[in-house]
C-alpha cells in the first residue's frame, strides 16, 4: 500500500474513534444526570422520596405492633 492508502486509512479510523468516544460522552452525560439530583425530577429524586415512604410505612408498622 502506498503513503495516500494508509494515511486514508488512518484517518478512517481517526474518524470512527471519534465517533465512537463523541457517543460514548453524550450517553454517559445522560447517564449521570440521572443519577444526579436536580429537584425533583430525576431518577435518583424518585428513589429518594419512595425511600422515604418507606422508611414511615416501616415505623408506622413497627408503632401499631407496640
Amino acid at each position: 500500500m502506498s503513503v495516500g492508502e494508509w494515511t486514508a486509512v488512518g484517518g478512517f479510523v481517526l474518524g470512527i474513534l471519534a465517533a465512537v468516544y463523541s457517543s460514548m460522552k453524550i450517553i454517559i452525560r445522560s447517564v449521570m444526570s440521572e443519577l444526579s439530583s436536580n429537584s425533583g425530577s430525576s431518577m435518583k429524586d424518585q428513589i429518594s422520596r419512595i425511600e422515604a415512604r418507606l422508611d414511615y410505612l416501616y415505623t408506622h408498622l413497627i408503632d401499631q405492633k407496640k
